[in-house]
C-alpha cells in the first residue's frame, strides 16, 4: 500500500481538523517548514509551526521539518543550518526526526550550490541528526553536470503531470502533485523518510513500569487577585489553597502565568510551584534544556515526573524559562499546567 506525505508551511492552516482530514484520506506523514535564511539573513520563523506540529502529532501523524535554502556560501550555509537546527530544538523534536533541505530558490548559484547544500548538511549530521533528505525540482538531477547529485544524499524530488519520478539514484519521496484533493496542497509518496525503526530486543519477562503522570493542577499559596492576557488585574480574588487546573503558561508583564480559564490568568509565583517545576513533556526522551545563550545542552535526567528547584526565571530564544541548574534552562512549556501534551 502507497504511503504518502504532505509538506506545509505558514500558508496552511494548523487546526487539528486540519490535519484529521489528511489521516482520513490516508496520508500519514508531514513536513512543515520551520525555517528559511539564517537569523543575521532572512531570519524567518514559521509562526504557526508549534501549533502545526502540535495539531498533526495529535491527529497521529508523523511530523518533520523542512528549511527553505538561500545559502549564498559555505559559511553562509552552516549559519543556515545552526539556524535551522536550533529550531527544530526549541520545538522539542529529537536527532530521528526528519529533515528536509528544500533546494528550489531561482537566487541559488547553481554552479556552487551543490557544495553549500553538502555543507549544510553535514553540520546536521556531526550535530547528531540521522535522518536527513534534499528537495529539489527533478530538472535539478539531469543532465551530465546536474545541479545536485540524487545519490550522494537521500533525495526527494518535485515532478508533476507525469507517471514516473524520473530521477535515479537515492530517491526516497516523490512529490508528484501541487493540487492534491482538488486543491493547492503538494502530495509525495514516501520511500523511507518517515519509517525508519529503531531494533530494540525485549526482555524475556517484563513487567511495564507505571506511565509517569504530570497534573495540570495548581494550588494557591496566597489570596489571589488574577489578571487577564494583557495583564490588567481582574476584581474577584481567588483564595489561598484553592486550586485549579492550568491549560497554558503564558508570558505576562515579563513573569510567567496558568491560564485557569478564558483570558484568566494567575502568575506562577502565587502558586505552590513558585520555586519548582515539575517536567512534563514526551515520555522516555529528556526535555529540552539551553544555557544561558540560548544553545541546547542534554541531561538525560530531566525527564516527565521530574521536579526540579529554580532560582531564576529568565527569557532566552524569546521564551521564558527556569534556571534548574548553573547553566540549565528549562523551558515553562515543558513544565505542569503548560499545553505541550
Amino acid at each position: 500500500m502507497a504511503k504518502y506525505f504532505a509538506d506545509i508551511s505558514s500558508y496552511q492552516r494548523s487546526d487539528l481538523q486540519f490535519f484529521q482530514n489528511f489521516v482520513s484520506h490516508g496520508v500519514g506523514s508531514v513536513f512543515i517548514k520551520t525555517t528559511q535564511g539564517s537569523a543575521d539573513g532572512s531570519n524567518y520563523l514559521n509562526p504557526k509551526a508549534r501549533t502545526q506540529a502540535k495539531n498533526a502529532l495529535a491527529a497521529g501523524m508523523n511530523v518533520g521539518f523542512y528549511h527553505y535554502f538561500l545559502a549564498t556560501g559555505i559559511s553562509d550555509a552552516i549559519k543556515e543550518a545552526k539556524f535551522f537546527d536550533q529550531s527544530v530544538a526549541n520545538l522539542g523534536f529529537g536527532k530521528n526526526t526528519p529533515l528536509c533541505v528544500d533546494v528550489e530558490d531561482p537566487s541559488l548559484n547553481k554552479s556552487n550550490v551543490s557544495g553549500y547544500v553538502d555543507t549544510f548538511i553535514n553540520y546536521l549530521k556531526e550535530h547528531g541528526y540521522t535522518n536527513i533528505v534534499q528537495y529539489a525540482m527533478a530538472s535539478w538531477f539531469w543532465g551530465n553536470n546536474p545541479v545536485l547529485n540524487a545519490s550522494k544524499h537521500p533525495t526527494w524530488v518535485a515532478n508533476y503531470g507525469v507517471n514516473a519520478v524520473g530521477v535515479s539514484g537515492n530517491v526516497i519521496g516523490w512529490q508528484y502533485t501541487s493540487s492534491w484533493s482538488s486543491g493547492g496542497q503538494d502530495m509525495s509518496y514516501d520511500w523511507g523518510i518517515f519509517d525508519k525503526e529503531i531494533d530494540i530486543d525485549p526482555p524475556e519477562v517484563a513487567t511495564a513500569p507505571p506511565k509517569p503522570k504530570v497534573e495540570n493542577v495548581i494550588k494557591l499559596i496566597e489570596d489571589v487577585h488574577p489578571v487577564d492576557s494583557l495583564g490588567s488585574t481582574r476584581p474577584i480574588e481567588y483564595k489561598k489553597d484553592s486550586m485549579w487546573e492550568s491549560d497554558q503558561i503564558k508570558l505576562i508583564n515579563d513573569e510567567p502565568h496558568y491560564r485557569i480559564s478564558t483570558n484568566v490568568y494567575i502568575p506562577i509565583s502565587k502558586t505552590e510551584f513558585s520555586n519548582v517545576v515539575i517536567v512534563n513533556y514526551l515520555e522516555g526522551q529528556p526535555a529540552p534544556l539551553f544555557n544561558k545563550d540560548g544553545k541546547r545542552v542534554v541531561n538525560d535526567g530531566v525527564t516527565i515526573g521530574k521536579a526540579f528547584k529554580y532560582d531564576q526565571i529568565n527569557i532566552i530564544n524569546g521564551i521564558p524559562m527556569a534556571r534548574v541548574s548553573t547553566n540549565e534552562y528549562l523551558p515553562f512549556e515543558y513544565t505542569s499546567g503548560s499545553d505541550f501534551v
